[in-house]
């Protein structure tokens, strides 16, 4: 009973935060839907040396859809390597590849290099992790580095006896350090609200599966954007 309490005020609060950005959403803001899909995973180099456990690695790839799910939007490729400096805090250290397509342009480029901080949070009765990023992102054929804060927080909570589904909570927000002359502006630019279900796919919860709505609000020149996606993920751990 206290399980099903506490994963129904997170499935609230997770509410209020996306009921929260969309009525926040002004006459210029223009919605979309789409789809995301994306494959995550991670583990240590023990099965190299054993006096290798606490060196960390992680892969994601993703691929993101608009106009309701009909249309490319980005295709991204993001590995990184990190260190275990605490039971529950690691360090990495990583690299992303990005293909945009927006609509009615070309494709842009786009690499960047990354600094990433992890924290398990400890708490009782639900998993909360902390993700503090900082990025250096370089465009094809431009010359100046954007800065960018990234900051994820998520909480899963289990539903029923066993573990196997949970509930899934997270919110991330971007932050521009600097402007360019590609259009990089300083200050918030955009934030992620997700709440969903998940499932593990094995005895040792070692895979899971999250299924649920994500909410991303975009911060523009002209009319901000609002959209509405289906986010699919797949996690593995090694």
């Amino acid at each position: 009973m206290q399980m099903r309490a506490l994963g129904g005020r997170w499935w609230s609060a997770a509410a209020l935060i996306a009921a929260g950005f969309v009525s926040s959403a002004s006459a210029q803001t223009r919605d979309d839907g789409g789809l995301w899909l994306m494959w995550m995973g991670q583990g240590n180099l023990a099965s190299i040396d054993p006096d290798w456990k606490r060196v960390r690695w992680f892969l994601d790839v993703q691929d993101r859809n608009r106009d309701e799910g009909q249309s490319f939007d980005t295709f991204l490729f993001r590995p990184a390597l990190g260190y275990e400096l605490a039971p529950r805090v690691s360090a990495y250290l990583g690299y992303a590849l990005v293909e945009s397509e927006p609509a009615n342009r070309s494709s842009i480029w786009e690499n960047r290099v990354f600094q990433q901080l992890n924290w398990n949070v400890p708490v009782e009765g639900f998993t909360l992790l902390s993700r503090t990023r900082l990025e250096e992102r370089f465009i094809d054929d431009q010359s100046e580095t954007g800065w960018r804060a990234r900051e994820f927080v998520k909480a899963t909570v289990p539903l029923v006896a066993g573990n196997e589904w949970f509930a899934s909570v997270y919110d991330e927000v971007f932050f521009d350090l600097n402007d360019t002359g590609w259009g990089q502006r300083t200050g918030l630019r955009q934030n992620r609200a997700f709440v969903g279900v998940g499932f593990f796919l094995d005895d040792a919860h070692k895979h899971s599966v999250e299924i649920g709505y994500l909410n991303q609000w975009l911060d523009r020149r002209d009319i901000d954007r609002l959209n509405h996606l289906l986010s699919i993920n797949l996690f593995m751990t090694f």
